[in-house]
């Protein structure tokens, strides 16, 4: 295989890649709103389940207190919908998109760092 073949080859997956992570996270801020909603989804049913902690969000309590997964399923789904509003926008407005997940995101992070201060 010729050098240039390779680096052709090399910098066209590089641009698949990208191409396709830039359409399902359109920002970084996105990517990393998930991510937190993700591990707090994980991080609470598991500690729920082992009984270390309570929900303090009382829409999310609801279905914790049924089972860990009706909470995933529910938590779950409003990441979902979430994400796909914010990757649906960000196509009219991506700068608004990125500063609004950053800001949910620190929003995000002190108010579970207070709940899990405070409920302790």
């Amino acid at each position: 295989m010729s050098k240039k073949f390779r680096a052709e080859r090399s910098n066209g997956m590089a641009f698949a890649v990208k191409c396709g992570m830039s359409a399902v996270f359109p920002t970084r801020s996105l990517a990393l709103l998930m991510g937190i909603g993700l591990i707090d989804l994980i991080a609470t049913a598991t500690l729920h389940a082992h009984g270390l902690i309570t929900e303090m969000n009382p829409f999310m309590r609801f279905f914790i207190e049924r089972s860990e997964w009706s909470f995933a399923i529910a938590k779950g789904l409003t990441l979902v919908v979430s994400w796909a509003v914010m990757a649906s926008y960000a196509r009219k407005n991506k700068d608004f998109v990125q500063k609004a997940c950053l800001a949910g995101s620190l929003a995000y992070v002190a108010l579970w760092a207070t709940w899990f201060t405070l409920g302790s």
